[in-house]
Formats: C-alpha cells, sequence, structure tokens
C-alpha cells in the first residue's frame, strides 16, 4: 500500500502525518496516523508530555489526540463539521525514539452528503502529509476525481453511493428542469402576444 510504504520511508527530519478518509453513507471516519522522524521526535514528546516526567500519561494521550481532532477541518457539501475523537492508540517511547513509532487517531463525524473537502493544520512547520479516500466497493462508494494541494494536508471530491445522484447531478436536473419549464412559458407567452397583435 502506498501510505504504508511512505511511512517506512518518510525522512527523518519530518513530521509525517497521513490521513486516511473512508465515507460511508451516515458518516465520515478519519485515521491519521503520525510517525515522527528521528530529529524532531524530541520536540513532538515535548508536546505530549507536558509535565516532562519523562512518561506519557493516558491523559496526556487523550489531551493530544484531542488537539490533532481540533486541527483537521472537514466540510461536507460545504458545511463544516466536527470529528469527534473515537480512539487513539500510541507506541512504546522506545519505538518512537528510533523513529518506527506511530501514533493512530481515528476521528469520526456523522454526516450524509455528497461532496467532501478536508484539511490537517497540524504543526505545518515539521511537518510532511499524505492524504487519501478509502473507496471499498462492497460499500457502494464512488468517489470522483480527488483534488489534492501540492503538500497533501487538504482532499476535495465528490462522491456518491450506489442508487444516488450526486449533488452536481441534482443541481444540474433541478436547473434543466427549471430552464425547460422558462424556455415553455416563454414560448407560450410569445405565442399569445403574436396572437394578440394578429387579431388587433
Amino acid at each position: 500500500m502506498l501510505v504504508a510504504l511512505s511511512l517506512e520511508a518518510h525522512r527523518v527530519d519530518e513530521y509525517l502525518q497521513a490521513s486516511l478518509i473512508h465515507v460511508l453513507p451516515d458518516r465520515v471516519e478519519v485515521e491519521v496516523q503520525l510517525t515522527p522522524g528521528l530529529a524532531v521526535v524530541n520536540a513532538v514528546l515535548t508536546l505530549i508530555d507536558r509535565n516532562a516526567d519523562g512518561r506519557v500519561s493516558s491523559d496526556e494521550e487523550r489531551d493530544y489526540a484531542n488537539w490533532v481532532a481540533n486541527e483537521v477541518d472537514l466540510r461536507v457539501d460545504g458545511k463544516s463539521v466536527p470529528l469527534q475523537l473515537t480512539e487513539s492508540r500510541y507506541p512504546t517511547l522506545a519505538e518512537m525514539r528510533q523513529g518506527l513509532g506511530t501514533i493512530h487517531v481515528k476521528l469520526s463525524a456523522r454526516a450524509a452528503g455528497h461532496t467532501l473537502a478536508y484539511r490537517n493544520r497540524h504543526l505545518p512547520n515539521i511537518s510532511a502529509y499524505l492524504v487519501n479516500c478509502l473507496s471499498v466497493q462492497s460499500d457502494g462508494l464512488s468517489v470522483g476525481p480527488q483534488q489534492r494541494d501540492p503538500a497533501q494536508k487538504s482532499i476535495a471530491f465528490d462522491y456518491s453511493f450506489a442508487g444516488q445522484h450526486t449533488l452536481s447531478t441534482n443541481w444540474l436536473f433541478r436547473s434543466s428542469v427549471w430552464l425547460a419549464a422558462l424556455a415553455a412559458a416563454l414560448v407560450g407567452r410569445l405565442g399569445y402576444l403574436l396572437y394578440r397583435r394578429k387579431t388587433q
């Protein structure tokens, strides 16, 4: 898998943040995988271990995961949707200090729509980013072209599920019906005016 390979080969002077987005009919799930390289791991641990006692407590793990949750933005059909922390998993400090440990932060939001935009704003000064939408055929999910910014902090795409129309398709259909009705009304009005002119 491309993301897994990138995680294994990331540069030691970067904090690699890979966001994996899973869209379901009634919700959006996001997993952020955060892997600090050797050159930045101490800086990251300082942010997690706030009391500097050399260990990371469950409260510090939760607080840091919530900080990550607050620094990613999700919009569905143009509306901001708050992501809630559902799970976080941390490697051992020994693994992190070797540049091998990955923090997993899982987030979820109740949302249904046809367009999605996501952005990660966490620690941009030391970070490199990856972002991807996971499309599982069994879910009936169809994803349009994925538009990413050059740094891969953000992604945007249209999506639909089997039996559903995309927002753009629905909008075009409604617009075409409205325009056809307007055209018919104009033609009818023009015909009426021509008829009145001939009979006068």
